[in-house]
């Protein structure tokens, strides 16, 4: 491991456990399992950037992200057991404890639980955590048109899908450019409590 980040996590050190399931900073020893994970075709597929993750390219990553106030990097945790990412970003570039829009992304590492209940459960915890400790404003996601099972998780969650989509592009001119269409979802704090709320008999803390 690169000297320069063992045994230095990121910035921010709060876990946060709702809705059954344990969001845990990301820590240095945990590179290797997310670079593993982020390289498996499965998971790679809806992600903007679908190249492969080398060793250097992910402790560089981390270099460039462990003390940026602007976004937060977890390990989702069930029943102890390590089974995805999540991750928070500021879309306003403002610290994350004063940004009022912040973009979400997660993965679930495990074939199991994908598809289930508990998939919706990580996201439940950070987006509540979202407007009850970091009393942002609006919640932002953006889903590949293509995906139609991302965008159904979405609208369950209460997210509100606007009528415009977005075109980006992604790749390099070495790998070749992609042109991409995406989803934009919005989500405020009453949307959050209410699809919440139809999943609350279903939640064990």
């Amino acid at each position: 491991m690169n000297p320069a980040i063992q045994n230095h996590g990121m910035w921010h050190q709060q876990s946060i456990a709702d809705f059954s399931v344990e969001l845990r900073p990301l820590q240095p020893e945990q590179l290797e399992m997310l670079r593993q994970w982020r390289n498996d075709p499965i998971i790679a597929a809806p992600m903007l950037q679908q190249q492969y993750i080398s060793d250097t390219m992910q402790q560089q990553w981390f270099l460039k992200v462990k003390a940026d106030q602007c976004q937060a990097q977890f390990v989702i945790y069930y029943k102890d057991e390590a089974i995805g990412a999540c991750n928070l970003k500021s879309a306003d570039g403002q610290p994350l404890g004063h940004a009022e829009t912040i973009e979400t992304g997660f993965y679930l590492a495990h074939p199991r639980f994908r598809g289930t209940l508990l998939a919706f459960f990580p996201a439940l915890a950070l987006n509540q955590y979202c407007f009850k400790s970091l009393n942002c404003k609006t919640l932002l996601a953006h889903v590949k048109l293509s995906n139609s099972a991302a965008l159904r998780f979405n609208e369950k969650l209460g997210y509100q899908r606007q009528p415009d989509p977005i075109t980006v592009q992604t790749g390099s001119a070495e790998q070749g450019v992609e042109t991409v269409e995406l989803a934009v979802f919005k989500l405020n704090a009453l949307e959050h409590q209410q699809a919440a709320a139809a999943f609350a008999p279903f939640i064990r803390n």
